[in-house]
C-alpha cells in the first residue's frame, strides 16, 4: 500500500521563501533595544520550534522527493536562514541583557562581544586598539573576552590613574587575536569614540579566522610572561 506524507507540519511549507522566514522579525530586531529580555526569549525558543519542525519537512521531503530535489533545497535553505535568525537573536539578546559599562565625564569606553562566523561568542581572545599603522595603543590597554564573548576598554581621562585628558578621542581601531595569540581581525574603520560615553561593538570574525599577524609584543610581556622567560 503506498501511503502518502503531509509536508504541511505546523502550518509550514517546503515553499516557505528566506523573506519569509527571516521578515516575520525583522521589525522585532530592528527595535531590540526596547524589548525585554523575556520577549528574546520567547522569540528564541519560537524560532528554536520552528527550526525543529522544518526539519522534520526536510527529512520528510527527503524520503518523498529525494535529497537532491528542488523541494529538499529549498527546505534546506529555509532551515539555514532560520538558525541565522535564531543565532542573531541570541547576540540581540546578550546586548540588550547587560547594561553599559559607567564611564567618567573626561573618559570614554569600548565594550561588547566577539563571535565566530556562526554567531557563537569566543572567549580567551584578545581584544586591544591600535593607531591608523596599525600600532598597538599601550595607553589604553587590552582585554581577554570572557565566557560568553564579551570585552570592555575603559579608558577613564582626566584625574584618574595619572590619565591625561586630551581635547577629543583619539582615532583607533579594534584589533583582536584569537586564544593563540595570533591576530585574526583588524578594523577597518575608526572607532566613534565620544568622550563621556561607552561605544558599544559587535565583532564577528571571518569564517576559517585567516590569521593576520602576531599578538603584540607589550601585550606579550603581560600576558604571557612565562612564555617570554622560556625563550629568553
Amino acid at each position: 500500500m503506498t501511503s502518502t506524507t503531509d509536508n504541511t507540519i505546523t502550518g509550514l511549507t517546503p515553499e516557505l521563501t528566506d523573506s519569509e522566514t527571516t521578515g516575520g522579525l525583522a521589525a522585532g530586531l530592528t527595535a531590540a533595544d526596547t524589548v525585554s529580555a523575556g520577549r528574546l526569549d520567547n522569540l528564541g525558543l519560537v524560532h528554536q520550534a520552528r527550526i525543529t519542525a522544518l526539519t522534520r519537512t526536510v527529512n520528510s521531503l527527503t524520503a518523498q522527493y529525494g535529497a537532491g530535489s528542488a523541494q529538499v533545497v529549498a527546505a534546506h535553505a529555509n532551515v539555514t536562514a532560520t538558525k541565522a535568525v535564531a543565532a542573531r537573536l541570541l547576540v540581540v539578546k546578550q546586548q540588550t541583557a547587560e547594561a553599559a559599562p559607567a564611564v567618567t565625564s573626561t573618559g570614554w569606553a569600548v565594550w561588547g562581544h566577539v563571535y565566530d562566523s556562526a554567531s557563537a561568542p569566543l572567549s580567551g581572545y584578545c581584544v586591544f586598539l591600535v593607531d591608523a599603522q596599525k600600532n598597538y595603543q599601550d595607553d589604553y590597554g587590552f582585554q581577554f573576552t570572557g565566557s560568553n564573548g564579551s570585552f570592555v576598554l575603559n579608558w577613564p581621562g582626566k584625574g584618574e590613574q595619572g590619565a591625561q585628558a586630551t581635547a577629543t578621542p583619539p582615532t583607533v581601531y579594534l584589533a583582536i587575536t584569537n586564544a593563540k595569540a595570533q591576530l585574526v581581525y583588524e578594523g577597518s574603520q575608526a572607532l566613534a569614540l565620544v568622550t563621556g560615553s561607552a561605544l558599544y561593538v559587535d565583532t564577528t570574525l571571518a569564517a576559517g579566522e585567516p590569521v593576520l599577524g602576531e599578538l603584540p609584543a607589550e601585550i606579550k610581556r603581560v600576558a604571557q610572561p612565562a612564555q617570554d622567560a622560556k625563550k629568553a
